[in-house]
């Protein structure tokens, strides 16, 4: 990071200058090798696609349920148990409906081939009757193969929650808060952010452990979070726990004394408050700490109440853990106590200065969980939002939609990266995926949109340490409908000291004033102004014009004009435009006829006359 001129970040010892570090993105689809193991997970088993018609039905309108048989599976017939009462749907032996649970035979649709596994798929779909408004739908398959066996949705148990699966949805009228399209999101990594004041950080020797930041000392940072321009702040877990970066929470109710505790809280609330900012916490609903008083009980005897929380395999010893790190088990959201437990912790902070929740590993979760969360946090609180992180496919993240108000853009993320930070993609290749993600990811999901985060490498050392480069990507995801976010310490040049062998090395402390980059934090603050004066979020860019072998474009975005230049440095006519902001420059100057010279990795937006 540099005090005030645009000249490239130092480098880490590992990488040539110029050179980009080897890209790390969450998740196993980030690599071909689980890609292709995704797309043959996609074409096997008996499984429930949660691709509901319409994806977020209203009151009054039917429901269309599509299930898939994959190359390796085969049924004569598929009953599908539901109920409308809120009850488990519940049968006999002989397949007949028990109680309130109603049963009806979906339709088979015609196989489908796939190349893949050189084999024929088969997808099934039934029609549920339309329900009043707050009605919870739940629903369960049921398989019968040619020789009467039966395979229940999910088969084989190809994931967590149980076999057959009770999927749910919740009936209603609900769509994303107006004020969540407009934000303009900053990522605040607790521990690292700010110390006390008077204290400081610890060295950064050992990242995996607490070094000092707390809320403190984030109250005393917020007239400079405020004069950036961002109008909400995303706090990472700042409940109780024993690990620094508090993923694997001990108390949902406790915020964790380290970070200044319950007082330390509510004089954040009060500063945010006067500041006009909102808060979004971090919120993990699909694991615990090991310290967590549900799992301490559960281990106390095979009988324990809270046992049912966990996904013991053998009991006490071997069970269900994220990431396979027995610190963090998993907890059972299907279970109804686990349910109640998460809910009346978001609502109780929903009560107590909390805008709303980024959901970590919200995929951990089904999507029935997530419906009746989002039902009751906006019973609690009408303007609250929640965004989920789903590392996955576009199309698990569209099936979403109705049942959070949004996802992170893990997809957007890695085409910025690939193209701006990287130049591994073409801006043409970029432009055809860009308009196709946005046609098929958006509609009632907000796709909340960042560069980089805390679990992968920080953009400018993937750029390596370019700041045209972050200029050039900032610009673009600015000027794109979903809400941006800005992970603390990218507006003023933080990098890594090396790229990324573990999540920690993108956890680097906030610097001090001294050592920012001012220009770059500038630019920011002025992007966000510019993002409230173009309003993106209003109508998604659309695409004007493309040079591939030029690597140029041009979007439009209402009254306003995107263009840029991936090239080398050249002129462009832009005619009666006007240049409003440039990536690289403050000045602006357009010659005769129009002319506008852009050089090479940098963009610039322009007001049509």
């Amino acid at each position: 990071m540099n005090s005030a001129k645009d000249s490239p970040s130092p480098l880490p010892a590992e990488s040539a200058p110029g050179e980009p570090a080897e890209e790390f993105l969450f998740g196993a689809l980030s690599r071909p090798a689980g890609r292709i193991a995704e797309a043959r997970q996609e074409r096997s088993g008996f499984f429930d696609l949660a691709l509901l018609e319409p994806l977020d039905p209203l009151p009054g309108q039917p429901a269309r349920l599509r299930f898939r048989c994959g190359v390796d599976t085969a049924i004569q017939r598929l009953l599908v148990f539901w109920s409308a009462d809120g009850s488990t749907p519940a049968w006999n032996d002989d397949l007949a409906p028990q109680g309130t649970t109603q049963a009806a035979a979906a339709t088979a649709l015609d196989p489908a081939w796939n190349t893949l596994d050189w084999g024929y798929s088969q997808d099934w779909q039934l029609d549920l009757p339309a329900q009043a408004e707050g009605t919870l739908l739940r629903y369960a398959a049921i398989g019968v193969d040619a020789a009467g066996a039966l395979i229940p949705c999910p088969w084989p148990d190809r994931d967590r929650h149980g076999t057959p699966h009770v999927a749910a949805v919740v009936v209603d009228r609900l769509e994303p808060p107006a004020w969540l399209a407009e934000a303009v999101i900053y990522q605040v990594f607790v521990d690292r952010f700010a110390p006390t004041p008077g204290s400081g950080f610890g060295p950064v020797d050992d990242l995996d452990a607490r070094l000092g930041g707390t809320l403190w000392g984030l109250v005393d940072k917020l007239d400079a979070i405020a004069e950036l321009g961002v109008d909400t702040l995303w706090l990472t877990p700042i409940f109780a726990s024993p690990q620094y970066h508090g993923y694997a929470v001990s108390d949902f109710l406790v915020i964790a004394p380290e970070l200044g505790g319950q007082e330390a809280w509510e004089a954040l609330v009060r500063s945010c408050q006067e500041r006009g900012l909102r808060i979004l916490l971090d919120f993990v609903a699909n694991h615990i700490s090991d310290q967590h008083a549900a799992f301490q009980q559960a281990l106390q005897a095979p009988d324990a109440p809270t046992r049912p929380w966990l996904r013991f395999r053998t009991w006490p010893h071997d069970y269900g853990c994220f990431f396979d790190q027995p610190y963090q088990p998993e907890i059972d959201g299907e279970q109804p106590e686990v349910r109640e437990h998460l809910i009346d912790a978001a609502v109780h902070w929903l009560g107590h200065g909390c805008a709303g929740f980024r959901l970590d590993y919200a995929h951990g979760l089904s999507h029935g969980f997530w419906s009746q969360f989002r039902s009751a946090t906006r019973r609690a609180a009408p303007e609250s939002v929640c965004f989920g992180e789903v590392t996955h496919t576009p199309q698990l993240l569209r099936s979403y939609g109705g049942r959070l108000d949004g996802c992170l853009d893990f997809m957007l993320c890695e085409l910025l990266r690939a193209t701006f930070a990287r130049s591994e993609m073409a801006l043409a290749a970029f432009a055809r995926n860009l308009e196709r993600h946005l046609a098929y990811a958006g509609g009632q999901l907000l796709l909340p949109s960042f560069l980089d985060n805390h679990d992968m490498n920080r953009f400018l050392i993937a750029a390596g340490g370019d700041i045209r480069r972050l200029r050039l990507a900032a610009m673009v995801q600015f000027m794109l409908p979903g809400p941006p976010i800005v992970y603390y310490g990218t507006e003023v040049g933080l990098s890594q000291l090396r790229p990324l062998g573990r999540l920690e090395e993108s956890r680097l402390p906030m610097p001090p004033r001294d050592q920012w980059n001012l220009e770059l934090r500038e630019y920011y603050r002025d992007l966000i102004a510019l993002r409230r004066q173009v309003g993106p979020f209003r109508q998604p860019p659309k695409l004007r014009w493309l040079d591939d072998g030029g690597g140029a474009a041009q979007w439009q975005i209402g009254d306003f004009d995107l263009l840029v230049n991936c090239g080398a440095e050249r002129s462009f006519v832009i005619g009666a435009a006007v240049p409003v902001m440039a990536s690289h420059s403050a000045v602006l100057e357009v010659g005769l006829g129009g002319m506008f010279s852009l050089p090479a990795l940098s963009a610039v937006v322009l007001r049509q006359g």
